[in-house]
């Protein structure tokens, strides 16, 4: 039996050891890399006998193969590459070496089917069974690396050696289509790629023992910049000069165009962010943005650009936008969800208020090109099943002016995601007429409203609706969801002959403020404890004289007007996490935890469960206290990564820059469990991961009542399991996504109470493991 029969006879026993497991998971994955492993063994040892054998590896300077770089996976930080020889000549070749380097910092981590040496230049030579090449045959070898310049191509490096021909063209330099793979490999799990390997070479399946990973969102909307892997070869031979950024600002009424991408930089690609000063639209990562203000006034926008090596540069230019006549700009809605090995985005929702035809450029990090209203991006290799990201950006075009938004979109290869919509508005009303905007909403392919009169339903994210006579009415806006899922919401609107200007705030009727204490008046400021409410006793959104200006408010009080929104001050002395509240604790008030997400009890007694909390900050961390009435803690299941969902346990959901984002395999957003014991608990990239170093937490019992005192660290979109991770910074006005949540089980086989502190009407609250837009938010303020 030949080496490579033997290896394929290997691996089929593998798969189908694999297909006896009744439910893929934790051995599954084991399973594979034990195989993986012992194959990989296998060939290193065959490998090593044939050159103990004095077996000649390097191929005479007589052949003329064709030595091709070819980028299989192309992601912010990394890369997945395949380095392919092909025999031209009428002679088989026996025994070749290859090499080749990266000009721009860049590294290889890991690879398969090859013995590698060096660092920058690198070599590799054939592992037995691939260092014979007959004529007119290939070998390739796959290597896998981190980028010196973080979202940039993948460089493609000549590759050298006496075995390839230096005819011109036979290297590889030619680039690769838009269609080819972009893949995020986990750092924790083993990525075996078969597609692009010759017939020969898929006899045996390499194993990629990279130290390197991709965080879903790393490059996603955050307010920290993505990690740059800087290169130490680069580092040595010379200072790094600093990126010289260029920032263009141009004012089209309320439109304006920023443009970043005139910035340079001697040694090479840089990366961009902009901060647009506009909050419905704070930061994207994207060397130029259109952006609509919605409210007249002065802003400032700043770019900041950094290099390969972090050398970061900002540049900032303050500009007015007032309201003209003629064309108004487009409104770009974006969605997004994995669908087995590609991501589908829409653009569908998109809306001109004159009615114009839109253009859409697309870009999922390799590059723009023009497409339609819906697209998709392959960017899973087959069988692949690690979870991975792209961040998505859309500029819709009426031809004249232009709007950019940008998600991050991803997920399990190999599964299908569907976006559930979230469907919100605000309305303005002058006499008799509404006017409705439900740009705020997401997740949809399509939105349509009807106004309570019995009218015809209008499409579009913007409408306006005469009624014929005073009264009350309900007005609905339904939003349609990628493929299984439509939802809508409500509001009550009352027109009188007195009534000539009103605007509504934003969302649905049945939506609630999270910091109000029934009974308290909507700009009360006392830390006075109030009793947690029931569901019936939450507070509603109604229409009122004007829409909050700002969601930060003054200091010393947490109240908001603001459904499911929460202002927490700067704490003056940091609490000490001992359970036992401090007088820092008086500076906040508390909000409810009293919303039914999910379990077999809706409406628990006051003495089976209620609870409510408070948040405090300082640069370092978020504090979180809980008060918590619950007659009997339980904790049944005591391995902390074992269904530890399940037990008496405090949740929180943190998105650090409120970008929403799925992130249920990712670490765009954390939902992390707190068990009674302090363990900490989410799932990421790796599996369920035990983050003790994320929170330190003390829960203090007195009888049926308990008290969770809580310290968090806030790490950014760029967390990433394999490496050193820095909490950030915290400062006043920063907004995150967060909700507060306690699983109350007093026994049972699963939970019976999911309470959660914010209300997102017609959607599952529950939703928030894995769909970071269902959560609430956080102000910091002094």
């Amino acid at each position: 039996m030949a080496k490579s029969d033997h290896c394929t006879f290997l691996w089929r026993i593998t798969l189908d050891n694999v297909t006896l497991f009744p439910h893929p998971g934790q051995a599954l994955n084991l399973l594979i890399v034990e195989g993986t492993m012992n194959i990989f063994n296998k060939l290193l040892r065959q490998s090593a006998l044939l050159l103990g054998a004095g077996l000649t590896l390097q191929a005479p300077g007589s052949f003329a193969a064709r030595c091709e770089y070819l980028v299989q996976s192309d992601w912010n930080t990394g890369f997945v590459a395949a380095i392919r020889i092909t025999n031209d000549t009428n002679t088989a070749i026996n025994g070749w070496s290859v090499n080749w380097a990266y000009s721009d910092g860049s590294t290889r981590t890991g690879g398969w089917n090859a013995n590698f040496s060096g660092s920058n230049p690198y070599s590799a030579t054939g592992v037995g069974w691939n260092n014979q090449i007959n004529p007119g045959q290939s070998v390739e070898f796959g290597v896998q690396g981190n980028k010196g310049v973080a979202n940039s191509p993948a460089q493609r490096p000549v590759v050298t050696g006496t075995v390839c021909s230096n005819a011109p063209g036979s290297s590889s330099s030619s680039s690769t289509s838009r269609s080819v793979i972009t893949s995020a490999f986990s750092s924790s799990r083993m990525s075996i790629s078969s597609s692009s390997m010759s017939s020969r070479s898929r006899s045996s399946y390499g194993l990629s023992l990279s130290s390197s990973s991709i965080p879903s969102s790393s490059a996603s909307t955050t307010s920290s910049k993505p990690t740059i892997p800087s290169s130490s070869s680069a580092s040595s031979v010379e200072p790094n000069t600093p990126p010289v950024a260029v920032l263009d600002v141009t004012v089209h009424g309320m439109t304006v165009f920023i443009d970043g991408s005139k910035s340079t930089d001697a040694e090479g690609p840089i990366s961009y962010k902009i901060y647009t000063g506009d909050p419905e639209k704070p930061t994207i990562f994207y060397p130029s943005v259109w952006n609509t203000y919605q409210t007249p006034g002065e802003y400032s926008v700043t770019l900041e650009i950094w290099d390969r090596r972090g050398a970061t540069v900002r540049v900032s230019k303050k500009f007015t936008v007032q309201p003209v006549a003629g064309n108004q700009a487009p409104i770009a809605m974006i969605s997004a969800a994995r669908e087995n090995r590609s991501i589908v985005a829409y653009a569908t929702a998109s809306f001109d208020p004159e009615g114009v035809p839109l253009s859409y450029e697309w870009d999922f990090g390799n590059g723009a090109y023009i497409g339609d209203a819906r697209t998709s991006f392959t960017d899973c290799l087959p069988d692949q099943t690690t979870s991975q990201s792209a961040l998505v950006t859309v500029t819709v075009s009426d031809g004249e002016l232009k709007d950019t938004r940008q998600i991050t979109a991803g997920g399990l290869c190999g599964t299908v995601f569907d976006v559930f919509p979230q469907p919100q508005f605000t309305y303005r009303l002058e006499g008799n007429k509404i006017y409705v905007d439900g740009r705020k909403s997401t997740g949809t392919t399509g939105l349509s409203w009807d106004f309570g009169d019995g009218s015809a339903r209008v499409a579009g994210v913007l409408a306006e609706h005469t009624y014929a006579a005073a009264g009350t009415y309900t007005v609905e806006l339904g939003a349609s969801g990628q493929s299984l899922f439509g939802n809508r919401t409500t509001q009550i609107v009352t027109l009188g002959s007195a009534s000539s200007l009103a605007s509504s705030s934003l969302v649905s009727s049945s939506a609630r403020s999270a910091t109000v204490c029934p009974g308290s008046s909507a700009g009360a400021t006392s830390a006075a404890a109030c009793p947690a409410p029931s569901s019936s006793a939450r507070s509603s959104s109604v229409a009122s004289s004007s829409a909050p200006s700002s969601l930060a408010i003054s200091s010393a009080s947490s109240v908001s007007s603001i459904p499911n929104h929460y202002n927490a001050p700067r704490a003056t002395t940091a609490p000490v996490i001992d359970g036992n509240a401090d007088v820092v604790w008086e500076r906040t008030a508390w909000a409810p935890i009293d919303v039914f997400w999910l379990g077999t009890q809706s409406n628990p007694s006051a003495q089976d469960y209620s609870g409510r909390y408070k948040a405090l900050w300082d640069e370092d961390y978020l504090y979180l206290l809980f008060d918590v009435t619950d007659d009997r803690i339980y904790d049944g299941v005591r391995d902390a990564l074992d269904r530890y969902w399940e037990d008496d346990t405090v949740e929180l959901f943190i998105d650090e820059n409120k970008n929403g984002g799925q992130h249920g395999y990712n670490t765009g957003a954390w939902a992390y469990h707190i068990s009674t014991y302090g363990d900490v608990v989410d799932y990421t990239t790796s599996g369920p991961k035990l983050l003790n170093d994320h929170v330190t937490s003390r829960l203090v019992s007195n009888g049926s009542k308990h008290s969770w005192e809580l310290r968090v660290r806030i790490y950014g979109e760029d967390y990433a399991d394999w490496k050193a991770n820095t909490p950030l910074k915290l400062f006043s006005g920063k907004l995150m996504g967060f909700s507060a949540c306690y699983i109350d089980n007093d026994g049972s086989p699963q939970r019976e109470s999911m309470m959660g502190s914010v209300n997102t009407q017609g959607h599952k609250n529950n939703q928030g493991y894995q769909d970071a837009s269902v959560f609430g938010s956080l102000r910091l303020v002094e």
